[in-house]
């Protein structure tokens, strides 16, 4: 079912996203008149205004002046390009070193978190009277936004009781744009696809569109109430130790406005900024705990928040951690998972045979008739990759090389390989990011094999096997050139 749904909102568009002829070049347009603006001259005519209202030459040239007028310039650059490169400006400031964090925050460029332009609260009202006319009556909400991200702007709300919630609105102005530049990246690969002649090529734009349709999709909150209530569902089933999801207030969602519970505490890009002090020992034990707990989304619920950065988190009172803004989400069906886990299960054993066979498999569900000496010709690369490593240690293969590898050779094959999967790369890169912010020295390896043991789902033979070898091979995940720093 999610799956035909996933497809049916690949194939559809309403009249508000169809595609224009000249999407990619209006696109290019709009980012090449952007860099002008907020560049050549946005820069050097914010300085200007800011020397007239104040004509203080040592209060212009102190650093955090300057540095102020940077950063409220790299907003305003980022709000006119739109959300799509706002997001991939959170993904890179979750994959930044701390030192390199530091850096970014003094150029206040971490206000892409959480700070960009708002609109007018009578804008808000606007919205709000037109989407939930009964709001007036029911709910007293703040005029001052907590926070305004790349699409949507949110604020404090308290219902007759006394309860506190969050109003989120999507922003109009920030939906146009999404959907002009997703406009813009399917006609680039509605162009590149009759030209695409290898597999490879072809499930890199397959990919891309499902990228495109997460997008759009971000764009309806109703998805996003959705996502949450099943993730909570799928949650009160297991021992949740940490991340608590939002309550969703049913009576005052529609498709651009949801309203959900208030998370009161310090936004974790406090912690990652080091604006918050905390002691070594808790934020150690809260980046394996958090870590562990967004391994087991994907690996194990099938179901997971592919934008976790650390702006969509907070550290609340009690010590648990509030994740939001379920935009974006993940999603691996149960056949699909069993897939990955068959191709993670060999991986991890380093078992040609076995991984052999699972892509065999995948490819009678494909329809597709393979012979091992097919199969195994092209998984040469991972051969390669996993015979280097053994001859150098120190050069042994990621799983994420490894794993890229496999489906490679699987697309070279003809099979088809499981939707999400690059939302889940997406997600193991800002997960593997925020940790190494809230303690650069967590061991991915050590909190990620568990987690990845019980996704494989390793038969009786295998145990003896993984036994003997799991230490070893844990420690080639999640980037192993840094195993050395995490052991520290």
């Amino acid at each position: 079912m999610a799956k035909k749904l996933r497809k049916k909102l690949m194939k559809s568009k309403s009249s508000e996203t169809r595609q224009s002829k000249l999407s990619a070049p209006k696109e290019i347009a709009r980012v090449g008149v952007a860099w002008v603006k907020h560049g050549i001259f946005g820069l050097p005519l914010r300085y200007s205004k800011a020397f007239l209202r104040d004509p203080q030459i040592d209060g212009l040239n102190s650093e955090s002046r300057i540095l102020d007028i940077f950063g409220e310039n790299a907003i305003h650059l980022f709000n006119d390009l739109g959300p799509i490169y706002g997001k991939a400006g959170q993904t890179i400031l979750s994959r930044l070193s701390p030192a390199m964090h530091e850096v970014a925050d003094s150029l206040r460029l971490t206000r892409l978190y959480k700070d960009w332009p708002p609109m007018s609260f009578a804008q808000i009202q606007t919205i709000l009277d037109r989407e939930i006319p009964t709001w007036r009556g029911r709910l007293d909400i703040d005029s001052q936004p907590l926070g305004v991200a790349s699409i949507a702007q949110v604020h404090a709300a308290k219902d007759l009781e006394g309860k506190e919630w969050v109003v989120k609105v999507i922003k109009p102005d920030a939906k146009r744009r999404l959907i002009e530049s997703v406009d813009a990246i399917e006609q680039v690969i509605s162009i590149l696809e009759p030209i695409a002649v290898t597999l490879v090529a072809k499930r890199f734009l397959k990919e891309l569109r499902e990228l495109c349709c997460g997008f759009r999709t971000e764009l309806s909150l109703s998805r996003e109430r959705e996502t949450i209530e099943r993730v909570s569902q799928k949650l009160s089933k297991r021992r949740q130790k940490l991340l608590v999801i939002p309550e969703v207030n049913g009576e005052f969602c529609t498709d651009s406005v949801i309203v959900i519970e208030r998370f009161n505490g310090i936004p974790l890009s406090d912690v990652v900024n080091k604006k918050a002090e905390l002691s070594k020992e808790f934020k150690s034990k809260l980046a394996r705990t958090m870590l562990h707990e967004l391994l087991v989304q994907i690996f194990e619920l099938g179901v997971f928040h592919a934008d976790p950065h650390a702006g969509n988190l907070m550290l609340l009172d009690n010590g648990a951690v509030g994740l939001f803004d379920w935009g974006l989400a993940g999603e691996l069906l149960e056949s699909d998972r069993k897939h990955i886990a068959a191709i993670l299960k060999s991986v991890m054993a380093f078992n040609i045979e076995m991984l052999i066979d699972a892509l065999i498999v995948m490819g009678e569900e494909s329809g597709v008739e393979l012979g091992r000496d097919q199969v195994k010709k092209e998984l040469g690369t991972v051969i390669r990759l996993i015979k280097k490593g053994q001859e150098d240690p120190k050069n042994k293969p990621s799983m994420q090389q490894l794993f890229e590898a496999c489906l490679k050779g699987a697309s070279r094959l003809g099979i088809d390989v499981p939707d999400g999967l690059l939302l889940m790369v997406k997600c193991l890169i800002t997960i593997e990011g925020l940790a190494k912010g809230v303690d650069p020295h967590v061991s991915m390896a050590r909190i990620a094999t568990p987690v990845l043991f019980r996704a494989a789902r390793p038969g009786l033979k295998d145990v003896f096997i993984l036994g003997r070898q799991l230490p070893r091979i844990a420690k080639t995940f999640f980037q192993t050139g840094n195993s050395q720093d995490e052991e520290k």
